[in-house]
């Protein structure tokens, strides 16, 4: 039986078992894009109220960063920043990046020895599948069968492959950990876009480990409005 979650005074998901069965297998990528759960995305395009079409990058791929719109309420996805992870015709699949739960790492990974000692929480990476945990790493060269995200970022999605990570002693600037997933079927990512609901930004595993994730939204926002007001600036 897969780890059951309950959830805490404060919204967040509460371990009672280890990540024995929790831990998302590579199918998790695959069937994601048949699952119906990846519906519940589309929930954020109900939360904008009164947001006006802007134009965007739409240049949508893996790596890149979604910046959630000051105007887009949806308590799934505002102020939120979401890493790109995987991107296709047959939609997106993203992690929250700024939302850290109050879920020690070291009792989500009950069982796996090379765990233990780890200080760190988990974050929540959206509302799709809150029982699958997935982990992102920072790595010049990843290990053989993690997938490549972009640049120095790589999803885990094998359990041998997370014990060597954490047997590494990747602290939580390498390896981080995430509890659900956020998910766009085919065109939904792109409508929200066209609403205005998202920015889309160049990514980095700067942004994606950042240290200070609880203001990650904000600093981000107010570099984005600095940029556009140069921009637009007359001469």
């Amino acid at each position: 039986m897969g780890t059951r979650f309950r959830r805490s005074a404060k919204g967040a998901a509460r371990t009672t078992g280890g990540v024995r069965n929790s831990f998302a297998p590579r199918s998790v990528l695959r069937g994601f894009f048949k699952s119906s759960l990846a519906m519940v995305a589309m929930s954020a395009a109900l939360g904008l109220m009164g947001v006006t079409s802007a134009r965007a990058d739409q240049d949508l791929a893996a790596g890149k960063i979604l910046v959630a719109d000051r105007k887009l309420k949806d308590p799934h996805f505002a102020q939120t920043v979401v890493l790109i992870v995987t991107q296709s015709e047959e939609g997106t699949l993203g992690l929250v990046l700024n939302r850290e739960s109050d879920v020690p790492v070291i009792d989500l990974l009950k069982g796996i020895k090379e765990a233990r000692g780890r200080e760190d929480s988990a974050f929540e990476g959206g509302p799709v599948e809150p029982m699958s945990v997935l982990a992102l790493l920072r790595s010049q060269n990843g290990p053989r069968g993690a997938q490549h995200v972009a640049g120095d970022i790589w999803v885990i999605l094998d359990q041998a492959i997370l014990k060597d990570a954490l047997g590494a002693h990747a602290g939580p600037d390498q390896l981080r950990f995430y509890v659900g997933y956020t998910g766009w079927g085919p065109g939904q990512l792109e409508t929200e876009l066209e609403a205005g609901a998202w920015r889309v930004v160049r990514g980095g595993a700067d942004t994606v480990f950042d240290s200070k994730p609880e203001s990650l939204w904000d600093r981000v926002v107010r570099s984005l409005d600095v940029t556009f007001a140069k921009v637009i600036r007359p001469r």
